[in-house]
């Protein structure tokens, strides 16, 4: 049995065919000054919390975004039913930095050891449902859209004790609108401030199942997203860095071997016709120099060999 009310009997309740939220395989607490460790404990696609001192806010954690072109850090990004006073709407689905979210709250991380395929589809569906509207403290609040996303089944285990039994209902102050009303307070949508996300042209994240998302936002909270599957070299945003987990290849037909190796989306762009092999799933960075990963439009077209192709090859 769980020590947290607003839980209940989760695990009896939830079939235990479907993916889960974390209640059937646990959940650790850390408090907000350790978020790097809790960070380190999540894995995209599954749920975490935030405990607000009497609700729970929910969220699905996508991995870590690298903004295009910059040096900046990578972003725990996260998707969730939130909002702010100040965005027009108030309350969307929205992305956002995770430690942005924490605030002072505890952060709750559902353990979770679902395959990568099934994960993959939650990042996706939840990056297609940015924008969407229709937030209700009862009916469509941030469990519901958790537990909607990863378990295919729309309930607030919040909801139920807190409108369900009189004698466990949690003051209205917490709540934060009368109960029934179709829009909560800011206090019980997060209080998230403005997203800082908007000020990046695009993000670049690294699916569960290692294709490149490319996340377009426009709005002024990320109302919307759109996603392109393996556009570009992950280098692209990654840099020059070790640490990036991602599928990486071996390219017989350009030399690439041994220590080099090239990313998943320049073996469909780049060396579509060549003798690839996948080395890993591991840390690494791009090594391919064909010009058709970082410059658009002026390149030359994929079955034209490139001066830099030609000198990978003769290196």
């Amino acid at each position: 049995m769980h020590n947290c009310l607003v839980l209940g009997n989760a695990i009896a309740l939830i079939a235990p065919e479907k993916m889960c939220v974390g209640f059937t395989n646990g959940y650790k607490d850390f408090p907000y000054w350790k978020v790097k460790e809790a960070l380190a404990a999540m894995t995209p696609g599954s749920a975490v919390s935030f405990n607000r001192i009497g609700l729970f806010h929910f969220a699905i954690y996508l991995g870590l975004a690298w903004p295009k072109e910059t040096l900046d850090e990578p972003i725990p990004l996260v998707c969730h039913f939130s909002g702010d006073a100040s965005s027009e709407p108030m309350a969307s689905v929205r992305l956002d930095d995770l430690r942005e979210v924490v605030q002072n709250s505890t952060v709750r991380v559902y353990k979770c050891s679902c395959e990568p395929a099934k994960r993959m589809r939650v990042v996706r569906e939840s990056l297609a449902r940015v924008g969407e509207e229709g937030y209700n403290l009862v009916t469509n609040n941030c469990e519901h859209f958790v537990r909607d996303i990863i378990n295919n089944r729309k309930f607030s285990y919040q909801s139920f004790w807190t409108f369900a039994a009189p004698l466990v209902q949690l003051p209205r102050l917490l709540i934060g609108a009368p109960i029934g009303g179709s829009i909560a307070s800011s206090a019980s949508l997060s209080a998230c401030v403005a997203s800082s996300l908007t000020k990046f042209a695009s993000l670049g994240l690294i699916n569960p199942d290692m294709d490149l998302l490319e996340i377009s936002l426009s709005g002024s909270s990320g109302l919307s997203a759109s996603v392109d599957v393996n556009p570009c070299c992950t280098k692209v945003y990654t840099g020059p860095n070790q640490s990036i987990e991602q599928e990486l290849y071996h390219c017989l037909t350009c030399g690439i071997t041994g220590s080099r190796v090239v990313c998943r989306a320049c073996v469909f762009m780049c060396h579509t016709d060549c003798d690839t092999r996948c080395f890993n799933d591991g840390p690494g960075f791009c090594d391919c120099q064909h010009q058709m990963c970082l410059v658009s439009s002026e390149a030359a077209p994929f079955d034209e060999p490139t001066e830099s192709a030609e000198s990978v090859v003769n290196s």
